[in-house]
Formats: C-alpha cells, structure tokens, sequence
C-alpha cells in the first residue's frame, strides 16, 4: 500500500538545479580500462537493516540524472529493488525519495506502490543537500545523525539507483560489475557527457581530449561543494566517484557567485584578495542543519579554533553552501574541517 507523503524539505539549501542547469545528450560513451577492470562488491550489511531509502531526488547539476538507470521506465525498477528486498532486506521497509517536479515518474512509482505494503513513496523538492544521507534519514525517518556517523548504526541502508542496479545484476542475476556511469561536465569541458566507465580507468584516460585547450582547469571528484579537488589524475575510478566536474580556473574572487549561472564560477578562484566578513548572515540563512558557520570563522580568526565546538560543530554536514554563499568569499568549510580535526589529534 502507499503510505508516501509529499514534503518541502528542510530549512536553508540552495536550488542548484535552476540555478545552474546542464544538458546532456543521450548518448553514452563507453571508456574501458588499460588493464583489468576492478569487480564491484558491495558489502552485505551484517547488522539489521530495518529502513532502506532509495534516492531518486538529486540535487547537484552534475549528478546521474534518473533516466539514465531508470529508462523511464519506473516500475521495472521498483520491480528489481523488491527482488533486492525479498532476498536481501526482507524485513525493511523501503521508502523512495523522488524528485517530485519528475511527475511521471512520481505517477508510475505511486501507481506501483498502491499495490505494494513494502514501500512508501516520498516526492520531495530537489533542492541542494535534500539528497544528503544526514538530511534524508531526519526528513523521511525523524532520525538525528552526525556526519559521519555510520548509518547502519541505525538500522538505515541509503541506496542511489545505479547501487540498486548493480546489486541486481551482482546479487540477483551473479554478473562481474565492473563499469559504472560517470557525469563529466564543466565549464573547463568540451561539453557535458555521461560516460560508462570501467572501474580501475585513470582519471586522466577519463579527461582525455574533453578539456578545452590553453584553459587552467581544476578537477574535482563528485563536485566542487561536496566533494575533492585533485591534481593526480593518475587515480584510478572506483564506486565511489559519481561524477567529475571539470572547472576553469579564474585570476579574480566574485562576489555571488550563485548569479552566475553562466559560468559556474563557485568557489574555483585562487587568486585575489579575502575581505573580512560583513555579518550578512547568508551562511546562517542557507545552512541545512540549522548551524550559524559565522561563529566557527570568529573562534577561528580569534586563534580559538577549540571553541566552535561549543556549537554544535559536530552536526555540520560539510554540505559546503556556507562557502558557496559568502559574499565576502571566506572559505568556511576549510575553516571548518580544520576545527573538526582538533578532535582527530587527540
């Protein structure tokens, strides 16, 4: 039966996916391995698992979009996950968290779960981190967590649709998986591509003739909020890289970056000055977990960086909007884990 319900989301965040949309053509490039490819594992959990959330809201431009697993085809989907579930979770309950202005596919997944006690169906606002595991696990289950914190901890397995077909072929069908599709796009590219890569491809076969010529770009795995910028591109790919956004490098700071959609400038400069904070309150305003990151920037240029532990430092999901938004262009989220590390040099 459906026991899905429709939900805003959470306070703060950011809607990247207006802000700064990308197109991609439907056409998948396939790019294999020098050597042999990686086999992807995935690892049974060994505790009880009592809720499982598949994610089918992304949030960040340069995420899978659905169609690419689903084929628009919503209820062979669900078909597998409750293969997966029989099998694997057959006491969880599952809930599907869906991109609610995808209509067609919130109708196909609703019209599936009429006939299904195992599921719960919940179209959500794709605004940046809703797709968060910390962020999904308060909205659809009502349960806190700290960033991370593993969540099997508390009986919670959080699934994104390519992890779920490849389960199915893995643990269901006993296939070697040993590509994953991978979104290339930036404003250092040729253009945005989707690509089926073998696991255990050097990120440098990867980028190979897609980055526009005489342009300084940086590299970031799985975004430039989110995720790690590298400069070895002799690392191999793996389950965990989602997508690769390639940026061109800039000689000046902007201020409001997120209005300039045509450039996607965020938070990609080196050079040019820092300016002091001006007390806007936007980094308050946009966090997602209701922090104040002005408070870590003061007990860190104060030379007491010990102290932002005293608010609620630990809930910070490193979500990285507080940087995305600063007018003054002050690298919070540095600052940040810079002040979470005390903890680890204990």
């Amino acid at each position: 039966m459906l026991m899905g319900k429709e939900t805003g989301g959470f306070k703060g965040g950011f809607d990247l996916l207006d802000t700064y949309p990308l197109k991609f053509c439907n056409i998948v490039e396939e790019i294999s391995s020098d050597g042999t490819p990686e086999i992807y594992h995935f690892p049974v959990p060994t505790q009880k698992v009592e809720h499982v959330i598949v994610s089918l809201c992304p949030t960040e431009p340069w995420a899978l979009p659905n169609w690419v697993i689903l084929k628009h085809k919503t209820a062979a989907f669900l078909t597998v996950l409750k293969e997966i579930k029989n099998s694997y979770f057959p006491d969880a309950r599952f809930y599907i968290a869906i991109n609610e202005k995808e209509t067609r596919t919130v109708a196909d997944a609703k019209n599936f779960a009429c006939n299904e006690d195992w599921m719960s169906v919940f179209p959500i606002y794709p605004k940046y981190p809703h797709d968060d595991p910390i962020v999904l696990t308060k909205v659809i289950l009502n349960l806190d967590a700290d960033f991370g914190q593993d969540m099997e901890s508390l009986g919670v397995l959080i699934l994104d649709a390519q992890t779920v077909s490849a389960l199915y072929e893995s643990l269901i069908l006993k296939k070697n998986v040993n590509s994953r599709f991978i979104v290339l796009s930036g404003t250092g590219l040729k253009e945005n591509e989707i690509l089926n890569v073998q696991l255990g491809t050097t990120i440098e076969k990867v980028l190979r003739n897609k980055v526009k010529e005489l342009v300084r770009h940086r590299v970031f795995i799985n975004g430039p909020l989110r995720g790690q910028e590298i400069t070895d591109l002799s690392q191999k790919t793996d389950w965990s890289i989602n997508h690769l956004v390639v940026l061109e490098e800039k000689d000046r700071k902007v201020i409001l970056p997120m209005f300039k959609s045509d450039e996607l400038l965020l938070t990609t400069n080196v050079l040019g000055e820092l300016r002091r904070c001006v007390s806007c309150n936007f980094c308050d305003d946009i966090c997602p977990v209701y922090l104040e990151p002005a408070l870590y920037y003061h007990s860190y240029t104060r030379g007491e960086k010990h102290k932002a532990r005293l608010y609620n430092l630990e809930k910070c999901i490193e979500c990285g909007l507080c940087s995305f938004i600063c007018p003054s262009k002050l690298e919070l989220l540095e600052i940040i884990k810079e002040c979470k590390a005390l903890d680890n040099q204990k």
